[in-house]
């Protein structure tokens, strides 16, 4: 049974695009989860590559500073042949959307071009997070014409750029020129967003990144903190001068810049979070992830975890895969409560979907 314990609904960036509400468009696939029926994904996330160009000393596919994703290899690498297969299955299935995501960094994965023009070809919602190092030429055109990409940036200067991702402080202005390229490019209704990821590295220049982003062309910008297993002891020598710093950002908002935060509230969500209050994860039916290693994922946080993993297409079609048995079986037996025992981006997500579905009884529904 669901622990009922109450949620607020607006912390963080929950408005608009980035509603955790979303879900409740969708009354077919609500009906099917509610019947415990397996239908496709509305939306599939690809790592079609876990070599990057960076080497960000947070990274969470690192083994060394992360104790998740053990399963990570760096040379795994979709082939092209099963990526083709998987766009196709996808479209015939009725999948909404892809994002392109790591893993590694997405243009650096040799198909890509490919990959994206197929993408638009069949009618997916396209959208990518990347580091913007490779931004630029036909991906960046075949990007511009997408939904979103979110740019994964956390500095406004090379020497911080330097530090944070282990890359010669030169490739810097590139990463900077790419971005302001790409909004000047891009469809209007093609939204470009940053992710900073607040470390010990930046917490007090976070100020003068949004000032940054504001200035290259970027419509909104998120901030959220670094995550790793000793998450309040890391995070409290620069905590409130960080909270100071967004607060300050907030300000540079207006019709065409967006600035929010998840970072306040990760401290308020930490203790006992690994304990999740519900015993079914909708989420995994709904925006599971296909990786490089040609495995599949109930979610980014659970990729390369074998906990995780709901199965393989390396001697089948994910089509094959989804409708099978022992598909089926997997969502039926999965227990977020015993494998989730980490940090969750669909947590929030799954407690509304797991209290509607605790208020169905049909006697006293329509008392609302």
């Amino acid at each position: 049974m669901i622990k009922k314990e109450g949620f607020d609904l607006n912390q963080g960036i929950k408005g608009g695009k980035y509603s955790i509400l979303k879900i409740f468009h969708h009354a077919e696939k609500l009906q099917a989860l509610r019947e415990r029926k397996v239908t496709a994904p509305l939306y599939v996330r690809i790592k079609p590559t876990n070599t990057c160009c960076h080497n960000c000393f947070y990274c969470v596919y690192n083994p060394w500073f992360s104790s998740i994703h053990s399963e990570s290899n760096r040379s795994d690498t979709l082939p092209r042949e099963k990526m083709m297969e998987v766009l196709s299955d996808l479209k015939e299935m009725n999948v909404r959307a892809v994002t392109y995501s790591g893993g590694g960094e997405p243009l650096t994965y040799p198909h890509i071009l490919e990959a994206l023009k197929k993408t638009l070809d069949y009618g997916l919602n396209l959208s990518m997070i990347t580091n913007a190092q490779l931004l630029k030429g036909e991906a960046a055109e075949l990007l511009a014409q997408g939904n979103w990409i979110r740019v994964s940036l956390d500095y406004c200067d090379e020497g911080t750029f330097s530090k944070i991702r282990g890359k010669p402080k030169e490739l810097f202005q590139d990463v900077g020129k790419n971005i302001k390229n790409f909004a000047e490019i891009k469809n209007s209704n093609c939204d470009l967003g940053v992710n900073c990821v607040v470390s010990e590295h930046n917490f007090n220049s976070l100020f003068n990144i949004a000032q940054f982003c504001k200035e290259i062309g970027v419509d909104n910008l998120r901030f959220a903190p670094v995550w790793k297993p000793n998450f309040e002891e890391y995070h409290n020598s620069f905590k409130e001068k960080a909270i100071e710093q967004i607060s300050k950002a907030k300000e540079l908002k207006d019709k065409s810049f967006d600035v929010g935060s998840t970072y306040e509230r990760y401290f308020e969500r930490t203790t006992g979070q690994e304990n999740r209050t519900y015993e079914r994860c909708f989420y995994m039916e709904c925006v599971p992830v296909i990786a490089a290693n040609q495995n599949v994922y109930t979610c980014h946080n659970n990729a390369y975890e074998p906990g995780g993993k709901i199965g393989s297409i390396r001697e089948k079609s994910f089509k094959e895969m989804w409708a099978s048995k022992e598909t089926a079986d997997f969502f039926k037996n999965f227990n977020p409560q015993e494998v989730c025992t980490h940090e969750c981006s669909n947590d929030e997500k799954n407690r509304i979907l797991n209290e509607w579905l605790a208020c169905m009884d049909e006697e006293v529904v329509n008392f609302i």
